[in-house]
């Protein structure tokens, strides 16, 4: 499954503006549907050569993938769900420059959506998995769901409002993402922890907005942008969303709450800064160091997971141990270098940096929690802000036993495999979570 997961990453990774020409092909939403459904049903039958000949490639989709690479995908892919049932349920949706044909997967041992990416000249130019989502669109009871657009002008993005059904007034909490290109609901393999969040608040009187990342939206557009920081990644979207929840007409302007998870909670001091009209904040999964310090320390986890450390994964720990010494350094970083998938100035940024002595600052109520089982980011970076601030008034703590990065409870050795079996966030932890906003 590690594999599968790297594969599929690598694939959607590799969208680029580089792309031939379709040869005088209508593009338009039946086409994306019917390439998309033909590409897709060649690569469950396994006529590997097919789905790499038959469907226009762009240039690096073209260098990503090969006939063996689908196979290996795949293979992988029948390993852990068995095989392929049958197709159920597709949709259409724009991510920036990038029309998503999604698909939804059946086999014998789960599901999953398949998203095809396609570039705006019809070329596919990505591919990965994520949660299966084609039974899942009955809202629970008590409860109603908007799309809505919010955002700067240059960077709107696509968002959900999740409310009580009945009317009135209600507190509001925010969520912000982790690193990396995520969705409204966080998908990670089978779990989305922000939809779960946001239906369980909602029965419980709280209304949510959750939105896709920039990075999820216009990740080419912002490959190119060398002055990238976490304000661009984050934070300032973050402000647009309090900007934006503060005059409906359903929200308790006094109650507007904003969650950082992960890379949102690291930046939780920078967006509270920028938030006056935020009545407080939940910091969940958050690091209080550095990305620096951190991802050596999940490299090192995920090698020694099998008990042996391979002289392959010996290079890897040492290569990224040099790229995360750089990101701690920027002025060992060359202008057009890409560390760790950033340039200079997102670890520049980064560098002055200190959260807990910015948190130092937040005057209004904050909530601090973290999993025991998170290999992700290490209980001691919850120790160290707990240590830091046990005794403010201001501050809530709690570390909740048995919890993943992820939210989701388990009783073994965390691992990445687990996110590809489907759980839900704690309804302990999200009860709290009413509690603290309410």
């Amino acid at each position: 499954m590690k594999k599968l997961l790297i594969l599929i990453l690598c694939v959607f990774l590799t969208l680029s503006t580089s792309c031939k020409k379709s040869e005088k092909v209508i593009i338009d939403n039946s086409y994306f549907e019917k390439t998309g459904t033909s590409y897709l049903s060649d690569l469950v039958n396994k006529k590997y050569d097919d789905a790499y000949t038959k469907y226009p490639h762009d240039s690096a989709m073209q260098n990503a993938v090969n006939p063996e690479k689908y196979a290996a995908i795949f293979n992988d892919v029948n390993k852990t769900y068995g095989d392929f049932v049958n197709f159920s349920g597709s949709d259409i949706s724009l991510k920036g420059d990038y029309t998503i044909f999604t698909m939804g997967v059946i086999y014998k041992a789960g599901s999953l959506n398949a998203n095809v990416v396609f570039d705006k000249n019809g070329n596919i130019s990505g591919l990965n998995f994520s949660a299966y989502t084609f039974n899942e669109s009955i809202l629970p009871n008590g409860i109603t769901e908007t799309d809505i657009t919010f955002g700067s002008v240059d960077w709107p993005l696509t968002a959900k409002l999740t409310k009580p059904e009945a009317d009135g007034k209600y507190p509001l909490l925010i969520l912000v993402h982790g690193s990396g290109p995520n969705d409204m609901n966080e998908t990670v393999g089978m779990n989305q922890p922000f939809k779960d969040i946001a239906y369980s608040l909602a029965q419980k009187g709280v209304a949510v907005l959750r939105y896709d990342k920039r990075t999820f939206t216009y990740m080419n557009k912002l490959t190119d942008l060398t002055n990238f920081t976490v304000y661009d990644e984050t934070i300032d979207d973050a402000v647009e969303a309090v900007n934006y929840v503060k005059d409906l007409d359903f929200v308790d302007n006094t109650k507007i709450y904003i969650l950082g998870h992960s890379l949102g909670g690291y930046l939780i001091p920078r967006i509270a800064e920028l938030t006056s009209d935020a009545a407080g904040y939940i910091i969940a999964s958050g690091i209080f160091t550095s990305l620096g310090d951190i991802i050596p320390y999940q490299i090192e986890y995920l090698s020694n997971l099998d008990g042996v450390i391979t002289e392959e994964e010996k290079i890897q720990i040492e290569e990224y141990k040099a790229s995360a010494a750089k990101s701690l350094n920027p002025d060992l970083i060359g202008d057009d270098e890409i560390v760790m998938g950033a340039y200079k100035s997102y670890w520049e940024d980064l560098y002055n940096y200190k959260p807990i002595e910015l948190a130092k600052e937040i005057k209004k109520p904050v909530f601090v929690l973290q999993g025991d089982r998170d290999y992700q980011v290490p209980v001691a970076q919850y120790d160290m802000i707990y240590e830091a601030f046990k005794n403010n008034d201001n501050f809530t703590f709690k570390l909740y036993p048995g919890l993943n990065h992820l939210l989701i409870f388990g009783t073994e050795k965390s691992t990445p495999q687990e996110y590809s079996v489907k759980g839900n966030v704690s309804e302990v932890l999200i009860e709290d979570m009413a509690n603290f906003v309410k």
